[in-house]
Order: structure tokens, then C-alpha cells, then sequence
């Protein structure tokens, strides 16, 4: 496959990044375009660019406070390009992206597959597996209800740590789901 960059989002990109990331995703766990868009300020929205310099991906992250982990909250490529291999290169370099940014700690959450989206949702949790993440152990782990509808959504968390620091496990897996529930879901005990 041909060598592909990833950047920074720019206006142009826009037309091609709202469909990927509204065919990507259900209203239920998507943010008005224009909040992805016009993100905050400890987000960075990156696109990643094929050749041709069309954008053939996505990934929305944020920074989690003064930690050294990110959170990614989106993460798609364009549907008529997937099974090729793209979801994997954008894993890699956003992976690359947020080590050199001086981050060491990746992590997510992922719809648990339960109901009529299941078989799809252990395909996302499997993509994400096989490329260096795990299911975190946290039984109780329950973001509020968010997406244009604000419905709850049950939601699993999944990691990688990108450098040499501690597994997520014990109170490095607690310091991960406290900084995700403050900084990305804005929960204060």
C-alpha cells in the first residue's frame, strides 16, 4: 500500500472528514460536527491523508489533564476503504503522533456488544486488540449518556501503554479511569 501521512485537520479537509466520521458513527455516540470541528483546546483532530492527499481517515484525541495519557475519542476510516489495512495505519501513526507529543498512555472506550450491534462491536474490539490494546479490567466503568442523543450507552475502556511505563493495572488502571472520567467525560467525585 502506498505511503500514507497523517496532520493536523485543515478547512479544506472538511467535506471528507464530516462523511467518514458521520458514516462512522451513530448519533448515539457522535458529537455534533461542528464540536469535532471546532474542537477543544486539548484536542487535537488529525486526518490521515492517502497519496493522492484525500483524507481517508480520522482521529479526534485529547490529552488528559497534566498526565501523560490520551484519550482517543474518535477513530474512523472511510468506509469504502475498509479491509485494507487504513485502521491499522492510522492506529500506528496516531500511536507515533502521541509519543511524540510525549504521551505514553492510549486509551478508549468501545461500545460493549450486547443487543443488535454486538457481532460489530467485537469486530471494533478484535481491530483493536490485534493492534496492541486491551479490554480493561473495570467492572463498573460508566461514562454519562453522550452522543447528539445523550442516551447512555454501555461502554467497555480499552488501553495501551505506548512506552515502557507501568501496565494498566492496580493504581495505574485507577489514575487511567479517573483521568478519562474527569478530562474527557468532566465526572467530578
Amino acid at each position: 500500500m502506498a505511503a500514507m501521512t497523517m496532520r493536523a485537520f485543515a478547512p479544506a479537509d472538511e467535506s471528507r472528514a464530516q462523511d467518514i466520521y458521520e458514516e462512522s458513527f451513530p448519533p448515539a455516540v457522535r458529537a455534533p460536527w461542528h464540536q469535532i470541528r471546532d474542537h477543544r483546546a486539548d484536542e487535537h483532530l488529525l486526518v490521515l491523508i492517502d497519496p493522492d492527499d484525500v483524507v481517508v481517515g480520522l482521529s479526534l484525541i485529547r490529552h488528559l489533564g497534566d498526565t501523560r495519557m490520551t484519550f482517543v475519542r474518535y477513530l474512523a476510516v472511510d468506509s469504502e476503504q475498509r479491509g485494507r489495512g487504513l485502521g491499522g495505519r492510522l492506529l500506528m501513526s496516531l500511536s507515533s503522533h502521541v509519543i511524540s507529543e510525549g504521551y505514553d498512555v492510549l486509551l478508549l472506550d468501545v461500545e460493549k456488544p450486547i443487543g443488535e450491534h454486538a457481532d460489530e462491536d467485537l469486530r471494533r474490539i478484535e481491530f483493536y486488540r490485534r493492534h496492541g490494546l486491551t479490554l480493561l479490567d473495570v467492572p463498573d466503568y460508566a461514562p454519562p449518556g453522550h452522543g447528539e442523543s445523550g442516551e447512555p450507552v454501555p461502554l467497555l475502556l480499552m488501553g495501551r501503554v505506548l512506552g515502557d511505563g507501568p501496565p494498566l493495572t492496580g493504581a495505574a488502571l485507577q489514575d487511567a479511569v479517573a483521568a478519562v472520567m474527569l478530562h474527557r467525560y468532566d465526572v467530578r467525585d
